[in-house]
């Protein structure tokens, strides 16, 4: 199954994709940039910090290999749903619909 995740972004917050996409060919630069920096360190490692999780890119002589770390927020969330079948995203729109509700519900009153 596949996801963009940009198009649900930009549903979710009302921001427009083109706006999404610029901000993610800016996270591009911004890798590339990091790469290019570990290569003149002599480094050939680059662990980037996302928020909700890594990516590391190990640089080889012959290949350029990613490994994904989630975050300790991000991992729980998604045990939570395979394992609990808590989808954190329905939990959340649950209960701002309740709030919503008992605001209107305390307004009228």
């Amino acid at each position: 199954m596949v996801f963009n995740i940009k198009d649900d972004l930009s549903k979710l917050t009302t921001i427009d994709v083109l706006y999404i996409n610029r901000i993610f060919d800016k996270i591009i630069w911004c890798l590339s940039d990091y790469v290019e920096e570990a290569i003149d360190s002599g480094e050939d490692s680059v662990e980037v910090n996302f928020g909700f999780g890594s990516i590391i890119i190990n640089i080889e002589e012959d290949a350029i290999k990613y490994k994904f770390k989630p975050s300790k927020t991000l991992d729980e969330s998604i045990i939570g749903t395979v394992i609990d079948g808590k989808n954190c995203f329905t939990l959340t729109l649950e209960k701002n619909l309740v709030q919503k509700i008992t605001n209107i519900y305390k307004d009228m009153f």
